[in-house]
Formats: structure tokens, sequence, C-alpha cells
């Protein structure tokens, strides 16, 4: 209620002075009323239920008060049930409770007492304590609301809304008229040093009986004492280094005593960190090396003397990582070339000590490991199963490291390094031999494969890398010999790796050449591959027991790697081609060879090194000086047909042979062959010919293979003619960037030049390929590759490169302004020659792409468009009139061999064409009555489309091709041509402002209205021919969309009739701002509704009365936001007075919605 004071407010305060601060203060007052009557409301409601809330309080008080009295039982009730006495005998042995109550009492049971009925004044009293108080009925102000309000919405509304607008005109019109330490230093440390003694003298008392325990206070003990000794030289100087050192050694050898006088490894270990710690710890950096390495010898010394007795394996790796790491940090920092004299007797010392170690650590645990087998194979089974008595640690490391140490030691000296590695090797092979006798067969293999290594590397330290390989290889491949003899797997592994250490090793050495391809040692590539093939003959041919079968699976490695290095002979000795044609000829005896000895290894190798060759002498290639691509001519041809004759040779030769043909990669092997094959023999012609020639001679080429292909039943080389179409179209289009452009050479004469005859031969030869094809599209063979797919795809290829050709001669050769014409003559010739060829070889995708001059046509036209285009200039009257014959009769002539479906699609793109030229040609005629945009140009889209429209929806019948393709022609065609046709008229009506000079603007009677309502009139026509099979959904859509479109149309004729009679400018802001407009458009949406609701109420349609009935109610609120700010306008006064008026003829013919199927009730207007 209080939005409709607001509004009272809104209008009375405009009404009062027509501004919007009185407005606004009319809505605010009003508002404030309406919500001051609203709180009035609601304090009087909130009264009366408090009023009612007390009442059925009080009144539920007196109900739980009787309820109270009615179910509690009096006292004297209770005095009558005890006196009686009860017979004593029963009660005293009653098992249980008596539930009923004695017989004399049952008359008087106060239970029975709420079975009764109440009394009829039992609620009188209650009822009048909760009667609520009688409401007041409403005020002054809310009786003239209500009757206000009932006044307005009751009965007949629109009536009198009109009434009240036509008031408000009226009555405008008349207006119109008128945080320190205390104990000393020295007795601290004093203390802590005699605490380290007492954990000493506890733990050794400890020892009998807990002996871990023991042990560990020893142990902290000793490391107390360690740092003591630390801290007191370090932090506080209260000794010197010298004292230092002798305190550390002392404890080192108390601790060493205690260890093996207790047999504890963790005192020992604690000894000898202790003791490599000492001189780190006192070291003031400027010690003597010989001091230290001697103190160093006696540590180790005793770790020596204590690996007699005890297998301490921990202790011998402290002793080990303790020596050779400090003596490592010492030479990184210290050490000279000076200094090696007075540092290589103590490497070798500590070296041969533990390797001492090692020796005698597998001594004690071969000692503690009992009875050994005495026959070699059960000793060596025995020794490898005991392989705890090899220490990996000391027995690698020592060689390992100390040769590193020694190495970097006289790295100064020449050769040096190589008899430190062959002494190596001679003191692990002696060792070897010493041992090889005993049980520790493992220790004397390892020794062995370590003397061997050494040995092996003095190779390459003492020679360059072309004899080390050369070595290597020879040696690898005895050892690996010895191996398969002996049966030794270790042998074998060590003698492959030294080939492949040899071949790496003359790998490193190889850069390119000069007066070679490759700068080397033949010998040393000869050497190798003699031996890694010897290797894979040996292994190839030793039995079973010999060598395991996941052995044998490194044949193929081993070959590989052979041959590889046999045909690195090649680019050692000669130049790219040499090397070419060499290893072209090395993959044929290859070949023979695997062929010979049944090796699939040698038939992969052979062909690639036959690939390697050819892809190398590619890689070589340099380009030519114009007249070819590459500049080796006519020996560079010879090079690659003879590679690729060599390819296609080894090729035929392999696919006679019974193990390929049943090995399906080798098969795919010899496929991929036969395509390098073709590929080289193909691209000689680029040693004589340029890229554009080239490809000519390719298409052909490729014509012939396919046609070959299929008359032998080969798929490679089929596959191969294919690709090769597709090459050298690419190669030409790569070659000739300006293939459609000017040709780089003057003086040419048309059709009489490679840049028309290459594309021409291209696509020729794809067309005649295609055309082979389809003729036998189920080969047997070539069921997977679908032939006729191929076949339409070669079709495409050459209507492209037939395109092209025709394209590219017309750009070249014929103006500009001539270009459009004679395109589409060339065109229309082509698809000509098409269709006879498809018709007499009933070539059904030949006819297909028949169907395809349309789209061609709609190209040349949207390349030849501009704003004044005349498609009948420039022998345009001749070439659209022909492209059009020979389309239609096109289209006749392949109704029998096209697809029926295309064949419809032809004919509605034709008609599209059609219908878009004329009008083009329509619009161009209408441009020549004026220069400016106006409605003309509009026009001349949409007269000939709107009389489509209306001839597609006529019912008569028409001559071919509408009568054979009437559903294409009525609906298909003409649907898109609707919704364009649509789309123009909401552009047009929207954006043109109706001028058609030289005549005068009329409304409903200018050219832009008419040809807005006739392309409505075509639209709503044809929607209503074919809305019956779409459904009464679809008609009802078509209607809608109609009216909507008649009501933009005529909201647009308002605004243009404005501007032409009233002058108001042709924008939209100042259309919206003119109060002509609105007024118009105010009175114009009325006589709409009216027409709706009139319509609506006598054809009984209720959705279109409310159609009409919610345009009226926009514009009321259009009147009181819009045209009410109109101060003393007088178009707000039409506005209002209009409005009102035809409201009130709507409220005397069409008050109400219409029932449906009842009979209109005789309206209030009437009655009165």
């Amino acid at each position: 209620m209080q939005w409709i004071f607001m509004l009272i407010g809104l209008v009375l305060g405009w009404t009062l002075d027509e501004s919007f601060s009185d407005a606004g203060i009319g809505a605010l007052l009003g508002l404030g009323i309406g919500q001051a009557i609203r709180l009035s409301k609601l304090a009087t409601q909130a009264d009366q239920q408090a009023q009612q809330l007390e009442a059925t309080q009080k009144a539920l008080i007196a109900l739980g008060e009787r309820l109270r009295r009615v179910e509690v039982p009096e006292p004297t009730y209770h005095s009558v049930v005890e006196t009686p006495t009860p017979e004593p005998t029963p009660v005293a042995k009653a098992p249980e409770l008596v539930w009923e109550l004695p017989a004399e009492l049952t008359p008087v049971a106060v239970v029975a007492e709420p079975s009764q009925p109440l009394p009829d004044d039992v609620w009188v009293s209650a009822q009048r304590l909760q009667a609520p108080a009688i409401p007041r009925g409403p005020n002054l102000i809310e009786r003239g609301i209500s009757a206000a309000r009932n006044w307005l919405f009751g009965g007949n509304t629109v009536l009198r809304v009109g009434v009240v607008l036509l008031f408000l005109g009226l009555a405008f019109l008349l207006r119109y008229a008128t945080e320190g330490m205390v104990v000393p230093v020295e007795l601290r440390y004093a203390g802590v040093a005699a605490a380290a003694v007492g954990l000493l003298g506890l733990g050794w008392w400890l020892r009998l009986r807990n002996r871990q325990y023991g042990l560990m206070l020893q142990g902290t003990g000793i490391a107390v004492l360690y740092l003591t000794v630390f801290a007191a030289m370090r932090l506080h100087p209260l000794i010197d280094p010298g004292a230092a050192l002798g305190l550390l050694v002392a404890v080192t050898v108390f601790s060493a005593i205690l260890a093996i006088t207790q047999d504890a490894l963790g005192l020992a270990c604690a000894a000898a960190l202790g003791g490599f710690a000492a001189p780190i710890l006192t070291s003031t950096g400027a010690g003597n090396h010989v001091a230290l390495f001697s103190y160093f010898a006696l540590l180790n010394a005793g770790i020596l003397a204590i690996a007699w007795f005890k297998a301490w394996r921990l202790l011998n790796l402290i002793g080990f990582v303790g020596t050779f790491g400090i003596g490592f940090a010492w030479g990184m920092r210290s050490y000279t070339p000076e200094l090696l004299w007075s540092t290589e007797p103590f490497l070798i010392v500590f070296f041969l000590m533990y390797l001492a170690i090692g020796l005698l650590f597998a001594r004690r645990k071969l000692l503690e490991a009992g009875n050994a087998p005495e026959d070699r194979d059960g000793l060596l089974r025995w020794s490898a199963a005991k392989g705890d008595y090899v220490d990996g640690s000391l027995l690698f490391g020592p060689p390992l490291v100390g040769f590193g140490l020694q190495f970097a030691l006289v790295q100064h000296l020449e050769f040096a390094a190589a008899f430190s590695a062959l002494g190596l090797g001679i003191i692990y092979m002696g060792l070897a031999r010493l041992l090889s006798g005993g049980r520790a067969l493992l220790l004397a293999q390892t020794c062995l494969a370590l003397g061997v290594i050494f040995a092996s590397l003095a190779i390459p330290l003492g020679l360059d890398a072309r004899w080390t390989a050369a070595a290597w290889a020879v040696e690898g491949a005895g050892i690996f010999w010895l191996g398969l003899r002996q049966q030794r797997p270790l042998a074998r592994v060590f003698g492959l790796l030294l080939q492949l250490g040899s071949a790496l090793a003359f790998l490193s050495e190889l850069h390119p050449g000069e007066l070679t391809l490759l700068d080397g040692a033949p010998l040393g590539a000869l050497l190798l591959g003699a031996a890694l093939l010897l290797s894979f003959h040996h292994l190839r041919k030793a039995p079973t027991e010999q060598a395991r079968e996941r052995e044998r699976n490194g044949l193929p490695v081993l070959a590989s790697l052979g041959l590889g290095f046999l045909y690195l002979l090649a680019p050692l000795l000669l130049l790219t081609q040499g090397t070419a044609i060499s290893w072209a000829i090395a993959g044929l005896v290859t070949l023979f060879v695997g062929l010979r000895i049944g090796s699939r290894t040698f038939l992969f190798v052979a062909f690639a090194v036959q690939l390697l060759g050819g892809a190398l002498f590619l890689l070589r290639l340099q380009g030519g000086d114009g007249a070819a691509v590459f500049s080796a001519g006519w020996g560079g041809l010879i090079t690659a047909s003879l590679i690729g004759l060599a390819l296609i040779a080894g090729m035929l030769l392999a696919a006679r042979d019974d193990m390929v043909r049943s090995d399906g990669r080798l098969l795919r092997g010899l496929s991929v062959v036969m395509l390098a094959g073709l590929v080289l023999i193909n691209l000689a012609v680029l040693f004589v010919l340029p890229w554009e020639s080239a490809s000519g001679v390719w298409a052909a080429s490729g014509l012939l293979i396919i046609w070959l292909s299929l008359y032998l039943q080969q798929r490679v080389s089929f596959v191969f003619g294919l690709l090769l179409q597709l090459v050298g179209g690419g190669s030409f289009l790569l070659a000739v960037p300006q293939w459609v452009g000017p040709l780089t050479g003057e003086g040419l004469s048309p059709l009489a030049h490679s840049g028309f005859w290459t594309p021409m031969v291209l696509g020729l030869a794809a067309l005649v390929g295609a055309w082979r094809l389809q003729r036998e599209p189920h080969a047997p063979l070539f069921s997977r590759l679908k032939l006729q797919r191929l076949s339409d795809l070669l079709l495409v290829w050459g209507a492209a490169w037939w395109t092209l050709a025709v394209a590219g001669e017309v750009l070249r050769f014929v103006p500009v302004e001539l270009r459009g014409a004679f395109l589409l003559g060339s065109a229309a010739i082509s698809v000509a020659i098409w269709t006879l060829l498809a018709w007499r070889l009933k070539w059904s995708s030949l006819g297909l792409l028949c169907t395809l001059l349309m789209p061609t046509a709609s190209v040349v036209l949207l390349l030849s468009a501009h704003t004044y285009y005349h498609p009948a200039a420039h022998y345009g009257w001749l070439a659209w009139p022909a492209l059009f014959a020979v389309h239609f009769l096109s289209l006749r002539r392949l109704a029998a061999v096209a697809p029926r479906r295309a064949l419809g699609i032809a004919h509605v793109l034709g008609c599209w064409m059609l219908l878009g030229l004329l009008a083009l040609e329509l619009r161009y005629g209408l441009l020549r009555f004026t220069a400016e945009y106006n409605a003309w140009r509009w026009l001349g889209w949409a007269i000939l489309p709107s009389l489509y429209l209306v001839l597609a929806a006529a019912p008569r019948t028409f001559a071919w091709p509408v009568s054979a393709y009437a559903r294409e022609y009525r609906v298909f065609a003409a649907l898109p041509l609707a919704v364009l046709m649509l789309g123009w008229f909401w552009l047009a009506n929207s954006f043109s402002d109706g001028t058609a000079n030289p005549l005068p603007y009329v409304p409903l009677l200018n050219p832009l209205d008419l040809g807005l309502l006739f392309a409505l009139l075509g639209v709503y026509v044809w929607s209503r021919s074919v809305a019956p099979q779409r459904g009464p959904q679809a008609e009802r859509l078509a209607q809608g969309i109609a009216g909507l479109s008649l009501f933009a149309f005529f909201t647009a004729l308002v605004m243009r009739t404005a501007h032409h009679w009233g002058g108001v400018p042709f924008h939209l802001d100042a259309l919206l701002e003119s109060m002509l407009v609105q007024a118009g458009l105010s009175i114009v949406w009325t006589l709409i509704a009216l027409g709706l609701m009139i319509g609506g109420h006598l054809r009984h349609r209720r959705e279109v009365w409310l159609i009409g009935a919610v345009l009226i109610a926009v514009v009321v609120a259009k009147l009181f936001f819009v045209e009410l700010s109109n101060r003393g306008g007088l178009a707000r006064i039409v506005s209002f007075i209009g409005v009102g008026a035809l409201l009130l003829v709507v409220g005397y013919f069409a008050p109400l919605p219409p029932k449906r199927a009842e009979p209109v009730l005789e309206t209030e207007g009437a009655a009165s």
C-alpha cells in the first residue's frame, strides 16, 4: 500500500509544479503516509494479539486447576481403604502385590470419576475470560485507499486507466494554457681428565661383570681424554702442540692395548680414529710431511699387526680412509714435484700394507670357514659361495686410490704413469698366480682381473689412441676367446669391455679430414672390425656349455659394431661420393654374406649402410647455379642412380630368400629400402634440372610407378608413386613462390612455359591416376589402402593443379578488368570437359567434382566485387550466362551419374548464385538514381529474393529444374533467403532513414516502407507455406516473428516520419529525446494494442489480448516516466489525451481477456 501512496504523491507533486524536486518530495510524503498507516495497522494487530495471548493463558491456568481437582483423590478415601482387617495368612504368604481392590470398595473408587462427562458449565467462565476484544474497523484513510484500489483494479481496468490518462491529459492541456665465573681453568681441565680416568677405571673393573657396559664406559673415557687434550691445546693454550701430540699418541696406544686385550673392536676403532685425528687436531700448518707419513706408517703397522689376529673389517676401513684421505688432502694442499722422492716411498708402503691387510683378512676368514672341497670346480663354487672373505673395499680401494695418487705424483714424468700401471698389473697377476692353487680362487680371479685391467691401462697411458684401440681390440678378442674356452664369464665380460673401450678410444680420435671424409687410422678400424667380428663368430659357434643363452643376445651388437668399423674404412680413405658408392656396394656384399650365414643382423646392417650412404650423399650436396638444383651434374646423377639401383637390387636379392619372406620385420625393412632406392633414382634428375621442371618429371614418374604397381601388385611402390605426386606438387610450390603471379622471365608466350605446363602435367597425371584407380577399386593386394578413396583424393589433387595452371595463366597475361570474365569462362570450359568425361566414363566422382562450379564462381565474384560492381560489364554479360548454362546443362546431364544429394546441393547453390547476381545487377541499376547512400541501395538487395520467396510459396507447378528438385528450390534454397530477408528487414528498418531521392517521403508509400513490407510479406507467406509441415508450433513462431517485425516497423516508421516531417535528426539519442517521437510512439503503440485486444477479443485469442494489455502497460509506464518529464510540452498533452481516448475505445470493445469457446459477456462500457 505504501507504494500506491508514493505513486500518488509523485503524480500530485509533479502536477503542482512540474519539477523533479516537487515530484520527489511528493513521493517521499506519500511513502511516509503509507508507512505511518502500515505501522499503525501493525500496532493495532500487536495489541489484539497480546490480548488474545493473555486470555489464552488464563484459560489454560483454569483448565489445569480443574484437571488437578478431578484426577487427585481426597484423603477420606484413603482412610476407608485401610479400615478393613485383611486375613493374616494370605497377606503374609502372598508372593506378589495385589492389584485389585476389595469388593466392598469398588462402588466408591475415585478412579471411575473421570469417565463421567463434565458439566456443561465447566468452560463457561474460561470462555468469558479469553473472549477477544472486537477488532476495530478501518479508519477513514484506509477506507478511501481501499475504495480507490477497488475502483481502479476491479472490473474494467483498461477503461479506468484510460479515464485517468485522459483526465491527466486534459489537466496538462489546461496547464498548458494558462650477564662471570670464579673456578680456575686448570682446575676445570684437571677435573675433566680425572673424570675420564675414572670412567676408564670403572669400565675396566666392570669388564668381567658386564662386558658391554664396561666397554661403553671405557670408550667414553677415551673420547673424553681426546677431547680434553684437544681443548687444552686449542681453546685454552695450556699445552703446546708437541706435548699434545705426545699425549694423543699415548692415548691411542693405550686404547689399542685395551682393545686387543679385551678383544673389543669398538675400542680399536676409537683408538684408530683418535690416532688419525691427533695430527690433524695438533697441526699448526707448517708440519713435516715425512714425520706425518712416518707416524701413519706406525699406525698402519699396528693395524696390520691386529689384522694378523683379528678380521676386523671396520678397523681396516678406518685405517684405509684415514691414511689415504689425509694423504690426498695434504697432496691437494702442499704437494709439488720436488717432493716426489720423499713422498713416493710412503705411497708404496701404504699400498703394500693395505694389500697385505686385505690378504690377511681373507686368510683369517678362510681359516674360520672350515674344510674346502678338493676338486677345482667344487672349490671354485665353494669359494664363490664363501664370498665374504673378499673385502671389496680393501681389494679394489688400494689399487684404484693408490694408482690415482700415483698418477698425480708422476704425471710430470713421461711414461711414468704407464709403467706404474704396468707394475700394478704385474703385481696383481703375480698374486693371482700365487693364490690360484689354494682355496681363495675367487680372490685369485679378482686379482687376475685387476692385473689385466692395469696392464691394459698401461697401453693408452704410453701410446696414442690409434695404437691403444688396435691393441685393446686384439687383446679383448683374445681374452674373450679364452673366456669361452675356459668357461669364465668374468673374462668374457672383461674382453667385451676392453673391445668397447678400444672402440671408444678409436672414435675419440676421429675428426673431419681434408683429403678424405674422415681423418684417422684405417688400420685401427680394420683391427677393431675384425676383432669384433671374430668375437661374434666365436660366440655364435660356441656350444651351449661355453656360452649362456643370454650372452648370445649380444650377437647383434657384436655384428653391428664389427661391420660398422669395417664400413669406416671408406670415409677414412675416400671422399663423399666414393664413400656413398662404397657403402652401397658394401651393403650388397654384407647382404650376400648375411643370406649365406642366415644372420638377420647382417641384413639389417646391410640395408642401413646403404641408406646411410644415400643420406650422406644427399647431405653433402651443394646447390647449383640455376640450371640444376645440385652442382654435381651428371656425376651426381650417376652416383644417385647407382645408390638407388644398389638398394633396389639388394631388396630384390633379399626378397628371394625364404628366411626373409617369413620375417615380417625384414619385409617391412625391404619396403623401406625400396622406397629409398626409388627416392634416390627420382632425385637424380635434380642434378640436371631445376625444381619446377623436376616436379613435372616426378608427376609423370609417379603416374608410371602407380600404373606398374597396379599391374605387378606391388603395394610399396604404389604408395611411393602416390607420395611422388605430392612431393612433385610441393616442390613446385616451394620452388616458384609466385606461382600465380608474373613470370620472372620476359618475352614468354601464354601456354608456352614451365609455369603453365608443370602444374598442368601434375594435374593430368593425377587425373589419369585417379581414373586408373577407380577402374579396379577392389584389388586384393590393396584392400587396406581403399583405392576408391585414393582415387577421389587424386582426383581432387589433379583438379587443383588443373585450376592452378589455368588460373595462373589468366592472372599472368589477362588485364585486371577482364580477369573475372576469363576466369569464369575457363571454369565453365573445364566443367564442360569434365562433364563429358564423367558422363562417358560413368565416373561419379568426377561428376561430383563438376558440381563445384558454383562455389568456384562465388570465389571469382568475391574477388571481383567492389562497391560499384557491375556484373554485366567487361564481358560479364557473356561469361555469366555461359557459366549458368554450363551449370544447369551439366546438372541435367549428370543426373544419372552423380549422387542426387550432391546434385540437389548444386541446384541450391546455383539458385543462390543466380539470385545474388541478379540482385547485384538490380542494385547497380538503382544506384544510378542517386550517388548518395539511401534507400535505393537497400532495396536492390531485397526485391528479387522477396519475389522468389513469394513464388516459392505459390502452389503452382514449375518446369525443370524446380519440378525435379521441388524440395531443394522451395525449402532448402528459400530457407536461408528467408533468414537473410528477415535480417535485411531489421537492418534496413533500423538504420535507413527512408530517403529515396528524388521521391518525397510519404509514410507507408515510400520505396523503403513498401520494400520492407514486401520483404516481410515474402518471409511470412513462405513460412506459412512450410509451417504445416513443421506443426502448430512453427506456425505460431512465424506469426510471432511477423508480429514483432511489424511492431518494429511501425516504431521505426514513427521515427522516420519525425525525421522527415519534424526535422528530428535521425540519430537514436536525438530520436529518443524528442517528445514528438515519444508522443507518436505512445499513440502508435496504443493503436497496435487496440488492434491486438479487439482482434483477440473477437477471435477468442486470449494470448493476443494479453499481449495488447502488456503493450498498454508499457505505454502507460512510458507516459509517467518519459512524457511526464516534458514540462508544458504539447506532445505530452497529445500523448495523454490520445492514449486515454484510445483506451476508452479498448475498454468499450474489449475490456477483459476472452474466455475460450464461451460467449463474450456484455462489457461495462456497453452497459453504461
